[in-house]
């Protein structure tokens, strides 16, 4: 912050940073009075940005929990059904050799 003070720039830490900084010191303080963990307690956001909407990746009607390509070129999906809750793994591609 002083380097920037002396050449006339805008400085690389915000308001909003000193307060995240401080927010954390507080759980802190309070995690060794309480002999636990705290949590960090943001009130304010430091703007009106929007949350961040998270819509799934779906195969065939059942939401994707993870996919991993396998060494031989197949690809394995762990895939839960919306409805039911339940999890299934399937093989859902093969590489034609």
């Amino acid at each position: 912050m002083f380097n920037a003070m002396e050449t006339n720039t805008k400085p690389i830490e915000s308001f909003y940073d000193g307060y995240v900084v401080n927010a954390i010191m507080d759980a802190c303080f309070k995690s060794v009075e309480k002999h636990g963990w705290a949590p960090v307690e943001l009130d304010w956001r430091g703007g009106t940005t929007p949350r961040i909407s998270n819509t799934p990746t779906m195969f065939e009607g059942l939401v994707v929990i993870k996919q991993e390509t396998l060494p031989d070129g197949r690809v394995k999906m762990i895939l839960k059904d919306p409805k039911t809750n339940e999890f299934s793994d399937r093989v859902v591609a093969v590489v034609n050799s």
